[in-house]
């Protein structure tokens, strides 16, 4: 059954792919307006998290930058409808990479890197880099529930040359870092899932007790690769720029959480500089650790 309803689907979106994406956001107002009139996606968790992250601003300041998420929201789920079959020329038209020789200079060094990034712009045509880069990309994700929509965001992320990798599997990782230097990608600022045991509390956003994914650092020591956070930027509707920033050249020389917390800062930067286009409709401290 899954199998079908996925065929279906892409039949669905391969059809939507046949309109111009310029024509597609006419649908974004119509989104909107569900999101926000109809269905109010998730408004409690939105505006909860951003009273946390902003607790100097009013309530008409909270609700301003809400909407310009919503908007933003809208604009996304429009440009995921085109990306099982949006073209390379067009994915290379809207997404401009400032400085792909940063990254590989490691390459020509057979260094590893471990890239990381957040849930910030769109995130998911962030994944077409391998067009640009040296290094086989290896793209760790979460695993989803539903089957139909696992297997459309594997296809999609795997559609320039990466290789999505399951986050419990390091076979495929392991096994390509031996052949040549690799490029571990993860958007690493949600809320962790697993063992609680091993989450790293820090601050992060002004909000202490933050539990934390250590993943990117685990593997940066691992490998002995460079770290580099993937700074993703909204230009306008439907154009994006992506630069590669260096955070450490020598992981083994820094602790876990060091490393972790340096990275966090840039995602800190980058979400308070323009935050409509950060994902606050998840529940990131649904686990948070509250001290007295």
């Amino acid at each position: 059954m899954s199998d079908l309803g996925y065929k279906c689907l892409k039949a669905v979106l391969f059809a939507v792919s046949l309109i111009p994406l310029e024509w597609g956001y006419m649908f974004a107002h119509f989104i909107y307006f569900l999101l926000v009139y109809v269905v109010r996606y998730r408004k409690k968790v939105i505006e909860s998290n951003l009273r946390m992250v902003f607790p100097a601003k009013t309530e008409a300041e909270i609700s301003l930058i809400a909407k310009k998420y919503y908007r933003h929201l809208s604009e996304i789920f429009v440009e995921l409808a085109y990306s099982l079959y949006i073209s390379e020329k067009e994915i290379k038209r809207r997404v401009r990479y400032t400085n792909p020789e940063s990254v590989n200079k490691y390459y020509a060094e057979g260094r590893h890197i471990v890239g990381v990034t957040s849930h910030y712009a769109n995130w998911e045509w962030g994944y077409g880099f391998q067009m640009f880069c040296n290094h086989k990309i290896m793209e760790v994700y979460k695993k989803m529930n539903n089957k139909i929509f696992n297997k459309l965001f594997y296809d999609i992320r795997s559609r320039f040359g990466g290789i999505p990798v399951e986050m419990s599997n390091l076979k495929p990782i392991v096994a390509e870092i031996r052949k040549h230097p690799a490029l571990i990608y993860l958007v690493a600022d949600q809320s962790p899932a697993g063992n609680n045991n091993t989450w790293y509390y820090t601050s992060f956003l002004g909000i202490d007790g933050t539990p934390v994914f250590t993943g990117p650092a685990k593997f940066a020591q691992r490998f002995n690769a460079a770290v580099v956070f993937v700074d993703m930027q909204k230009v306008k509707k439907g154009y994006y720029e992506l630069t590669f920033v260096p955070i450490c050249d020598n992981p083994q020389e820094m602790s876990e959480n060091e490393l972790t917390d340096r990275y966090l800062q840039h995602i800190e930067q980058v979400v308070y500089n323009k935050p409509e286009y950060w994902m606050w409709s998840h529940r990131r401290w649904k686990r948070r650790k509250i001290t007295e």
